[in-house]
């Protein structure tokens, strides 16, 4: 097998920090392409859940991560291969700012690495509010530091004049060979509110949000030197690409052997759409349920899996859920393959305390318990390998980021992360019977091994 990129028309859209608006420009990009008439192929740089659930309301496409930390570039380039088809306009969301990283030091995980990766023009979105000159200082200083990027393109944010865009523009295109291709004034009804976590997510908005930020990038960007610029050329017809099987896996499509039910509801989001993707691979049959909403767990399920997401905005009425919490508990008891992250470890434990300090019971399949009372944040890769036991296991690569705390702990760990550098070692992973929950958000689809561990029989 080969390890070339093919080539493929596309954009990486990135910030200069987080809060730049290369999230806002995204979407509002992916709309507007999509009603031009694109086939508009979404993708975010990083762990982040958020951002690939507006780009999915954006253009109507499951939006993929593309991670160098969790997984091998070749692997992050199989992923675009398999995704992109003929014809396919790839829109790449950065991550935090345009060299931010895994380390101060290197490019790894970074916006920037993934652009060279996939050999794709950058878009740099600025904060132009009080800037005049220094605009051109703040691109110029974003190229050198890679001259190997093609950064070609700059839009400012916050640039509420037309005598103000037009001294940003002359700065910027004076000093530097980037061309300014747009300056956006603001607009409070474009803002999407945040919480602890990041942006409200997609299922939350409006879809004329979406509509809204594709109109105003149109009202304050020439098109057709932005096509011209990133050479990007319409498709004349619309092509439905023959199915093929994935390189990124190197194996066949296997036929469904085992049923598992994903937690997904409005507690329940974080889930990789590249998980999915492989648990299908793999031959697995993917149920959807509600914690939320529905009052019993899926029949004739092998195993039931609690991504991450918000239970402790909804703790009161997940805990009024009792039905389906005691058949949680006993599916575990009875040697059910469970897992939980994050949020769904938080579901799995025995309560969750609220910011208000209240206690909301949930399934006690584990002996600890978790409060979002006193925020504390956890944030950072994970390379986990599992100290409890003898057999051989599986490195597990992922990503940890929430707020919320044990307040009681009465299990052991079973893993630890390889990263971690003494006298601070960072454990996760527990396990009762074939019960799993990790704080560690897993990327499944680059840990092969993973599958076969959680259905092996329980040792």
């Amino acid at each position: 097998m080969t390890n070339s990129l093919k080539k493929h028309q596309g954009l990486v859209v990135a910030g200069t920090h987080s809060s730049a608006g290369k999230s806002s420009v995204s979407m509002g990009l992916m709309r507007l392409l999509k009603n031009k008439g694109w086939s508009v192929k979404p993708f975010k740089v990083g762990p982040d859940y958020i951002d690939p659930s507006h780009h999915k309301r954006a253009c109507s496409q499951p939006s993929y991560n593309l991670d160098t930390v969790m997984c091998s570039k070749k692997y992050v380039k199989d992923l675009f291969n398999d995704i992109m088809c003929k014809n396919d306009l790839a829109i790449v969301e950065g991550v935090m700012g345009l060299h931010d990283g895994a380390s101060p030091k290197s490019e790894k995980g970074s916006t920037a690495q993934i652009a060279k990766l996939l050999n794709l023009p950058v878009i740099l979105v600025i904060d132009g509010k009080a800037m005049a000159r220094s605009a051109a200082a703040l691109v110029l200083g974003y190229m050198k530091l890679d001259p190997k990027l093609n950064l070609i393109g700059v839009i400012a944010n916050n640039v509420n004049s037309a005598r103000h865009a037009d001294i940003i523009k002359t700065a910027i295109e004076h000093h530097t060979p980037a061309k300014l291709l747009a300056c956006l004034p603001t607009s409070p009804e474009l803002s999407i509110p945040s919480r602890h976590l990041g942006l409200h997510q997609g299922f939350e908005q409006k879809n004329d949000i979406y509509q809204k930020w594709a109109k105003h990038i149109e009202s304050h960007m020439d098109l057709s030197p932005f096509l011209k610029l990133f050479k990007l050329k319409k498709p004349s017809r619309a092509i439905s690409p023959a199915k093929q099987e994935p390189k990124r896996w190197r194996t066949k499509q296997k036929s469904g052997s085992y049923n598992i039910a994903v937690a997904k509801d409005e507690a329940f989001q974080f889930i990789y759409q590249d998980t999915l993707d492989f648990l299908s691979h793999q031959g697995f049959n993917i149920s959807f349920f509600s914690p939320l909403h529905d009052a019993h767990l899926p029949a004739n399920m092998d195993g039931y899996y609690f991504p991450g997401g918000y239970p402790e905005l909804h703790a009161e009425a997940l805990s009024k859920n009792r039905s389906l919490l005691k058949e949680v508990k006993k599916a575990g008891t009875s040697g059910k393959m469970i897992l939980g992250e994050c949020g769904g470890l938080m579901y799995l434990g025995k309560h969750i305390t609220s910011e208000t300090g209240k206690k909301f019971s949930m399934a006690g399949l584990f002996n600890f318990a978790t409060s979002i009372k006193a925020r504390k944040l956890t944030l950072g890769y994970r390379k986990l390998t599992n100290t409890s036991s003898k057999n051989k296991n599986p490195v597990l690569f992922g990503h940890e980021f929430h707020y919320s705390t044990f307040t009681v702990n009465k299990e052991r760990t079973q893993w630890t992360d390889c990263h971690s550098k003494k006298p601070v070692v960072l454990k996760d992973g527990y396990r009762i019977k074939n019960c799993h929950s990790f704080y560690t958000h897993i990327y499944w689809a680059s840990n092969k091994d993973w599958l076969n561990y959680l259905t092996r029989p329980t040792s």
